[in-house]
């Protein structure tokens, strides 16, 4: 009797700090879609504003994750407005130890950040800058 409880002391003294150390990161494989409002400014010239300002557009987004391991994620990203044969764009992010927020970045070299508001909703701001163009928005992508 002696000899087991010594050996599960010693057992759940090695385990304990695993399980207290492990991080909990929210489920982000799945289907995500929303409304995103996106301000554009086309033709940038060097470092001001193309005269005649801004775009502003309203469209659908459905981000697709098809893996995660842990911290990290990847998958891709479609707007309503794309050709249906273009290419999606990809995505690959991590989650930060916290497990309520993340970063992210895409192969058209935007970037951004999210923050989690529960399992199934997160919102999140995007900016990148392509051929000329600079693109910004934040919204809230609902899991589906």
């Amino acid at each position: 009797m002696v000899t087991f409880s010594k050996y599960f002391c010693c057992f759940f003294a090695l385990i304990l700090p695993v399980s207290l150390s492990a991080q909990h990161y929210p489920e982000m494989t799945g289907i995500w879609k929303g409304q995103i409002r996106i301000v554009e400014s086309p033709n940038l010239d060097e470092s001001r504003l193309q005269v005649g300002g801004v775009i502003i557009r309203e469209v659908e987004l459905a981000l697709t994750i098809v893996a995660q391991d842990g911290e990290v994620f990847i998958g891709s990203s479609r707007l309503s407005n794309m050709a249906k044969g273009a290419a999606p764009i990809h995505v690959y992010g991590s989650i930060r130890s916290t497990g309520k927020e993340g970063l992210f970045i895409d192969s058209l070299g935007g970037h951004g950040q999210l923050w989690f508001e529960d399992e199934n909703s997160f919102e999140y701001c995007y900016t990148s800058i392509v051929g000329g163009t600079i693109t910004s928005y934040c919204a809230e992508l609902k899991k589906e």
